[in-house]
């Protein structure tokens, strides 16, 4: 798959990834394969692909793929037909009804809720997703199903079949971020009958008026022209990578660095060993240039039996977060570039509120959304996180 960009468009316009510039010829064709890979990154991934393909019927093909599901994807680009022009104004939805969503999570089919004509949604992971508007009405959520070329506000993430904790686990994790006055975009668990759901908000939409508008985004495996394969690393040069780009790219570079930071610093307290490229992303700025996103999919993983406990990038050179010392904190900073002083800072501060508060965080949650048992596992990551950092990272 090749890209190139419309002679006017680099004439006047702007470069829609880092790893995309205008600057260059304008053609990215294989063997290059940054523009492959730059698209191929708004697909789904994992067992949502396969289920996707399936439904579909169709090849498991990116090319394919993004003809049928581009039309809201991760960002403000939307994939169409030639000679369709796009409609930013359309506001046309259908209304979701809970048992629509039930029949979903039962069926898996997260793609497809039973209307005459398939959705054209395209949202990276491998977690099964809805993107729906939503609201409140009455104290309770109403969702609704965007018609083709309607921007969607949120992400509705469904149970997994045998890990039906990880919504609820999303959102808690989310919490303990924003209690902690970190950028976290925001989560809140749904309750439908017997399954609780995760309804994020999206912070590559923003409304005016009654118009929601796309938002550019780009991961940092778009951004650095990466395939979704590479998203875990083993690399301690990763973070090096990621800061480079964010020097380069950033408009304000040194909080955005302070703000990775603190990503994987509370990623490590917090238990959150699935924070890979993919779960990194930058906003495109009004008057150019990128910022980091706001953060999403945290979710507190060392509270789930059965999957990787392995960090997704390495904190120096250490993948255990279970074993982490002050010596890995030390290498993490120079491969930020920044003083170890100021990582050992970090860590003190977000270490020693959680301490102090994550019981009350917890029943605070819980006050709001109900009693929810799971969460003591969350709890119990928690503690002993934050005992081995005050004890061990310092």
């Amino acid at each position: 798959m090749a890209f190139c960009y419309d002679s006017d468009w680099l004439t006047d316009g702007w470069p829609i990834s880092c790893s995309l510039p205008l600057t260059e010829t304008g053609d990215f064709v294989p063997p290059d394969m940054r523009g492959h890979h730059f698209f191929a990154n708004l697909l789904p991934e994992g067992g949502a692909r396969d289920r996707l393909v399936r439904w579909l019927g169709i090849a498991d093909d990116d090319f394919l793929l993004l003809e049928r599901l581009g039309a809201d994807c991760a960002g403000a680009l939307q994939i169409l037909p030639e000679g369709e022009p796009p409609d930013a104004t359309s506001e046309i939805c259908h209304a979701l009804e809970n048992e629509h969503l039930l029949r979903t999570i039962g069926s898996g089919q997260s793609h497809w809720t039973g209307h005459d004509e398939p959705p054209r949604l395209s949202l990276a992971g491998a977690q099964d997703k809805l993107a729906v508007r939503a609201g409140r009405q009455e104290n309770r959520w109403q969702f609704f199903l965007p018609a083709p070329g309607t921007a969607s506000t949120h992400i509705l993430k469904l149970p997994v079949p045998d890990l039906r904790h990880i919504p609820l686990f999303e959102a808690f994790t989310t919490f303990l971020a924003r209690e902690l006055d970190l950028p976290a975009a925001p989560v809140e668990p749904v309750l439908l009958n017997q399954e609780t759901l995760s309804l994020s908000e999206r912070f590559d939409r923003r409304t005016e008026g009654k118009r929601v508008v796309r938002l550019h985004q780009e991961d940092l495996c778009q951004a650095q022209g990466l395939s979704r394969a590479d998203k875990y690393s083993r690399s301690p040069a990763t973070f090096s990578t990621i800061t480079d780009i964010l020097r380069e790219h950033s408009t304000r570079p040194a909080r955005d660095i302070q703000t990775l930071a603190a990503w994987q610093i509370f990623n490590a307290l917090a238990g959150n060993t699935d924070g890979h490229l993919k779960n990194l992303s930058l906003l495109a700025t009004s008057g150019g240039g990128w910022a980091l996103a706001p953060w999403y999919d945290l979710v507190s993983t060392l509270a789930i039996p059965r999957i990787s406990h392995r960090m997704a990038l390495p904190i120096g050179a250490a993948e255990d977060p279970q074993n982490l010392h002050r010596n890995h904190w030390e290498a993490f900073a120079h491969q930020l570039g920044v003083s170890p002083r100021l990582v050992q800072r970090l860590i003190r501060s977000q270490a020693e509120r959680l301490q102090e508060n994550a019981d009350a965080w917890h029943d605070a949650f819980q006050d709001r959304h109900g009693e929810f048992p799971a969460l003591q596992r969350v709890r119990t990551v928690i503690r002993r996180q934050t005992r081995k950092a005050l004890r061990d990272w310092l």
